[in-house]
């Protein structure tokens, strides 16, 4: 039951994120709840929802039980969710603002394209790191 309920989260959010940003919906820029436009909501949702599904699917006590090697990988998406939920928080602190819109005439680094160029690569690693995590596990399975 928690898997099947596992893979329904993950399915639903794979595909709001697929539908509202193939299509450019007008949505994704309204605001939403404390002023951050529903896109960043939606895609914040898509960056943890997947190492959330990896820590209740893959990684879960029975698995764990049976291989305490597994506690690496286990850590592992931990870190990975807590950097996709300091994610949006990073990206404010970096723009100064919700929308996550940089100027290359900002005055400090807020906001700047030095720092447009840290919120790419800090959304990079967000994005690789459960990535990683995943092909490392399976790879570990199958030797």
């Amino acid at each position: 039951m928690r898997k099947l309920l596992v893979i329904g989260l993950v399915s639903w959010v794979v595909i709001a994120i697929v539908l509202l940003g193939s299509g450019g919906h007008s949505v994704l820029v309204r605001p939403g709840p404390w002023g951050i436009p529903l896109g960043n909501s939606v895609a914040w949702t898509g960056l943890i929802a997947f190492p959330a599904a990896q820590l209740l699917g893959l990684y879960h006590r029975q698995n764990r039980a049976a291989d305490p090697r597994i506690d690496i990988f286990y850590t592992a998406a931990w870190g990975a969710l807590s950097l996709s939920g300091a994610w949006g928080v990073l990206g404010y602190g970096l723009s100064g603002n919700w929308a996550f819109v940089f100027t290359p005439e900002a005055a400090t680094f807020i906001g700047s394209a030095e720092a447009a160029a840290f919120f790419t690569y800090l959304t990079i690693a967000t994005v690789t790191l459960p990535l990683l995590i995943l092909i490392l596990y399976l790879v570990y399975r199958a030797l």
